[in-house]
């Protein structure tokens, strides 16, 4: 890769979830535009837990962006379903005729027991995030295979791995994980990208879930800035990313790379259920493991062949 800056001039690229302050969308759509794209700053207004209905924010963020020199239309339109998927790439294409890259950011959350949870919690949950990914992907794939090119960004999260009161909104996330990985491999034969961020930032989410005793300070709060993560963004959904399937995490001052592994295992015969406990630390052995790095190699799915279905 060269030296050469990271630039979107005569890009399109759309931002869901972008309208919230502090929010990771919102930084992203500032800083995609600061270095020359078109955004579509999409959001539904609504709170992180998708229950305090607001007026709309996405156009705010648009007026910002277009205050500080930058192109940006706003849309409102909501992700969780195909027909608003398709009404917000229309947007784009009403505004700018084309798209060429999409960030997937919208979704809403709940922290609570699973017991806790009401049916319509779950439902949001899964239809911003996971259905909501899905519908704005296929809303776009016609228009980014026509043209051979095109840069998506999904968003996962640390909750993948587990964490506290995130039951379904880590399902959720870890749905979008492994859709990433999939969808890579479709994406890669017409010269699209498909990558997923794992970003750590003090959001509008974090705050509202904060108790008095963990709230983030001023200091913490400018440490896990949005803005920190938004260099991420940008280099993954850039024209120039070489990997397809792939997760790069942030958290503010430290970027890596998130992936999958397994044992090296024990190869054996005529197995039990006493012999598996007998050798389970030896199974489990995490001390040489293999990393399962991208969705390429020795994929079973590299086997089989694709079915047409009617519509």
């Amino acid at each position: 890769m060269n030296d050469s800056a990271i630039r979107f001039d005569g890009q399109v690229i759309i931002v869901t979830g972008a309208g919230s302050n502090p929010g990771l969308g919102r930084s992203y759509a500032h800083c995609l535009a600061a270095r020359g794209a078109s955004v579509v700053v999409n959001d539904l207004g609504v709170g992180p837990d998708g229950r305090s209905v607001t007026a709309s924010r996405a156009e705010a963020v648009a007026a910002e962006i277009r205050a500080a020199g930058g192109i940006a239309v706003a849309d409102t339109n909501t992700v969780a379903t195909r027909e608003g998927a398709l009404a917000v790439v229309q947007t784009a294409l009403d505004a700018f005729g084309r798209v060429d890259g999409l960030v997937n950011n919208a979704g809403v959350l709940e922290y609570t027991l699973f017991e806790k949870l009401t049916t319509t919690d779950i439902e949001k949950m899964v239809s911003s995030h996971v259905m909501g990914t899905i519908w704005m992907c296929r809303a776009v794939w016609p228009h980014m295979a026509a043209a051979g090119k095109g840069r998506i960004v999904n968003t996962v999260s640390g909750s993948v791995i587990g964490a506290k009161y995130s039951t379904v909104y880590g399902a959720s996330k870890a749905a979008i994980f492994g859709f990433t990985r999939n969808l890579a491999i479709e994406a890669d034969a017409l010269g699209i990208k498909v990558n997923s961020i794992l970003p750590s930032a003090a959001t509008v989410a974090w705050l509202t879930f904060s108790d008095d005793k963990t709230k983030p300070d001023q200091q913490v709060l400018q440490a896990h800035s949005p803005d920190h993560v938004a260099p991420a963004l940008a280099f993954l959904v850039h024209e120039a990313v070489p990997f397809n399937g792939r997760c790069l995490g942030m958290n503010g001052t430290n970027v890596y790379e998130v992936g999958l592994w397994r044992s090296k295992g024990v190869t054996g015969g005529d197995w039990t259920p006493e012999k598996i406990r007998e050798r389970l630390g030896e199974i489990s052995n995490r001390a040489n493991v293999d990393i399962l790095g991208d969705p390429f190699d020795g994929q079973a799915g590299y086997t089989l062949q694709p079915r047409d279905y009617p519509e």
